[in-house]
């Protein structure tokens, strides 16, 4: 169990003999060997006893705060210091107009085929030969974008013809019209804000595991409070980590609409349905964490793999950035 989800209101996280537990009216409900935890996602308000917090940063484990709507508070992320000339070559690079343009299309690109991947495995849905075609122009233009924000341009037409055929390959009522994001006004939209936030939770962990910094992006812009260069490198996971996902929960009714609760204009996911959402992810997650890809020009591959190419495209110890493939059978 890599990640531990705490969903119980008012429960505590505490450390005992080396093993990491989680009380709720001073009863034991989880029991994990610390050993075994890469990180703590506290998705209500729960208290880390003192002793836990010192335990946890020692040993390098993540505690990371999210609401279930999926919006992303903060984590605490002990990083490795140690090799700060990725991070001056990072900086560096990041003061290159044509390289910082030349790696974003990467990404894009990368998002672009993996759009195209999901449905050309999904050929039982209408209009899908229409929205490959539009996609399939998009990415033959975006590689030849001459600025970020005819790029950024690009990648939204891009995003909005996939969800547009995730509106119409969803079974039953769903009331999926548009992204939305704070707060989610649908279930759908509840799914993937949630998906999207673990995934950049995550991504933003790794950087710093390897000592990148989070903050300083090459796609997107440079903005207090989010971590840029995560959001830059899961454009290429979104669509294989979070939207697959929602569109195989849904499908096959693993979750279905009563799973949801509306106040509001909010939507959030019921203690069941969050509780399998987020076990799903979080085993696609260590699928994807060292997934073989025949793309990839680092042998582990993966979200591990594409950080360590990122660092030797930066430190010029690789010439180009290589995509992320992630292709075969689907999933949904």
């Amino acid at each position: 169990m890599p990640t531990i989800y705490v969903r119980e209101h008012g429960a505590t996280v505490g450390v005992v003999n080396d093993r990491i537990q989680i009380r709720r009216n001073r009863t034991v409900v989880e029991d994990v060997p610390a050993l075994h935890v890469e990180r703590i996602v506290l998705m209500v308000p729960a208290y880390i006893t003192q002793p836990a917090v010192r335990y946890l940063m020692e040993r390098g484990t993540d505690v990371v705060y999210v609401s279930q709507n999926g919006r992303f508070y903060g984590q605490f992320s002990r990083g490795d210091g140690s090799n700060v000339q990725v991070r001056l070559a990072q900086f560096r690079k990041f003061h290159e107009p044509e390289f910082r343009l030349k790696l974003a299309i990467k990404f894009i690109t990368g998002k672009v085929v993996g759009i195209q991947q999901l449905w050309q495995r999904q050929r039982r849905h209408g209009g899908l030969q229409v929205k490959l075609g539009q996609m399939s122009r998009i990415g033959e233009k975006l590689v030849r974008a001459g600025s970020l924000e005819s790029l950024r341009g690009f990648e939204g037409s891009a995003t909005a013809a996939h969800y547009a055929l995730l509106r119409k390959a969803l079974h039953g009522e769903w009331n999926f019209k548009t992204r939305a994001y704070h707060p989610p006004l649908d279930p759908v939209n509840a799914m993937l804000s949630l998906g999207y936030t673990l995934l950049y939770s995550h991504m933003s962990s790794l950087l710093q595991m390897h000592g990148v910094d989070p903050y300083l992006g090459f796609f997107h812009e440079p903005k207090r409070g989010h971590a840029a260069l995560a959001s830059d490198m899961i454009e290429e996971w979104r669509c294989p980590m979070v939207d697959a996902l929602v569109l195989r929960v849904i499908n096959t009714k693993q979750i279905t609409p009563t799973d949801f609760i509306k106040t509001g204009k909010r939507c959030t996911m019921t203690p069941k349905s969050l509780e399998l959402f987020t076990n799903a992810f979080e085993k696609r997650l260590q699928k994807y964490k060292t997934f073989p890809s025949a793309a990839a020009t680092d042998p582990v591959g993966g979200l591990t793999g594409q950080v360590r190419q990122l660092i030797r495209v930066l430190l010029e110890k690789q010439t180009d950035y290589v995509p992320i493939s992630v292709s075969g059978k689907s999933e949904t």
